[in-house]
């Protein structure tokens, strides 16, 4: 298998799916475990690129719902500012898969803010 010239994509067509689940939560171990050994090839190793960036951003989002479940058990100010921190984490984890997701399918790699340093740690 090779590249896809045609298109102009540093991926192949058949890691269209890889690209998916690299910002699907936990399931971004698939293409992390796959990809981990070949990235000497370069499609191989742009799908290994994001499957850490999802990854990580799975990992940070996970950290930080831990201390907001915990301060949830406080009534009433525990119960709102859990409630607010939900809704940040919520929208920022589907944010940064959104945007993952747009420029893994368009060829480009783009370190989400903060979450890139945790990616950088996972080699």
């Amino acid at each position: 298998m090779s590249e896809n010239p045609a298109a102009g994509k540093p991926y192949e067509d058949g890691d269209k799916v890889h690209l998916f689940l690299a910002y699907f939560g936990l399931l971004s171990l698939i293409p992390f475990l796959m990809f981990k050994d070949q990235k000497e090839v370069p499609a191989k190793e742009f799908v290994y690129w994001h499957a850490r960036q999802g990854l990580a951003l799975f990992i940070s989002v996970v950290v930080v719902a831990i201390p907001c479940a915990i301060i949830s058990v406080i009534p009433i100010i525990g119960w709102i500012i859990g409630c607010l921190g939900w809704i940040v984490i919520m929208f920022g984890s589907l944010g940064g898969a959104i945007m993952g997701w747009i420029k893994a399918f368009g060829g480009e790699k783009w370190e989400i803010p903060l979450v890139s340093k945790v990616a950088n740690m996972l080699g």
